[in-house]
C-alpha cells in the first residue's frame, strides 16, 4: 500500500549560516524539529525521516535517518535519490530544514494536489518563484530519473522538472502569505523574521 513519507532535508554544510543550522534553536527547539512537528501536524504523512549526510547522521535524537553517502556532493538531488530508492513506491513530502515557518495548512494543500496527480511532482510557487524543497516527489521510476541526472552532472532541480511532469501550486491562489516559505540561510534571516534565537542545540 502506498504511503506518504515526510522527508526533512538536512544534508547541507550550512556554509552561509556558519554552523549546522538544523540544530540551531529557534523559540526553544532546533530548526529541524520545527519542520518535523509541522509535517506531523499536517496529518498528511505516515512517517517522517531525515535525509542527511554521514557527519550528522547520529545527531537527530530518535529520528530515522537516510544518508546520502553516495552522492553527498550532489545537493538536494543526491538526498532525494537516496530517499526515493529507499521508498520507491511511496509519496515523498519534502521540506528543507531551513524553512521552519512553513504551515501544516500548506502541506495539506500539497497533499491534496498530489492525490489528484499521483505521477506528478508537486512544487510550491509564490510570487513567480519556485520553492522546490517544499513539495511532493512521487511517481514510478523517480529514483532512476534522479540517478540519470546525477550521472550526467545535471544537479539542478530545474533539470528534474524538465524530465518529469511537474505541477506548480501557487500560494496566491489559496491566499497563503508567501513569507512562510522563506528559508533561513544566514543568521541575519532569523532577526528579520523576528524569531527568538538561542544557543546551538548540539
Amino acid at each position: 500500500m502506498k504511503k506518504t513519507i515526510g522527508v526533512v532535508l538536512a544534508g547541507g554544510n550550512s556554509t552561509r549560516f556558519g554552523e549546522d543550522k538544523a540544530f540551531f534553536k529557534l523559540e526553544g527547539k532546533p530548526m529541524y524539529r520545527h519542520v518535523v512537528d509541522t509535517i506531523w501536524t499536517s496529518g498528511v504523512v505516515d512517517e517522517v525521516i531525515i535525509s542527511t549526510n554521514q557527519r550528522l547522521a547520529e545527531c537527530f535524537e530518535d529520528m530515522d535517518t537516510i544518508v546520502d553517502g553516495n552522492f553527498q556532493d550532489c545537493g538536494p538531488l543526491g538526498g532525494l535519490h537516496e530517499v526515493s530508492r529507499a521508498f520507491p513506491e511511496d509519496c515523498l513530502l519534502v521540506v528543507s530544514c531551513d524553512t521552519p515557518h512553513v504551515s501544516p495548512e500548506w502541506l495539506r494543500i500539497l497533499g491534496s494536489r498530489a492525490a489528484a496527480y499521483p505521477d506528478a511532482l508537486i512544487v510550491t510557487k509564490a510570487q513567480d518563484r519556485l520553492h522546490p524543497l517544499i513539495g511532493i516527489y512521487q511517481g514510478s521510476g523517480l529514483s532512476d530519473t534522479l540517478r540519470h541526472l546525477i550521472d550526467r552532472g545535471r544537479l539542478s532541480m530545474r533539470g528534474l522538472f524538465e524530465e518529469r511532469q511537474t505541477i506548480e501550486v501557487d500560494a496566491a491562489f489559496y491566499d497563503i502569505d508567501e513569507k512562510i516559505f522563506t528559508n533561513i540561510n544566514r543568521k541575519t534571516d532569523i532577526r528579520l523574521r523576528g524569531y527568538e534565537s538561542g544557543e546551538h542545540y548540539r
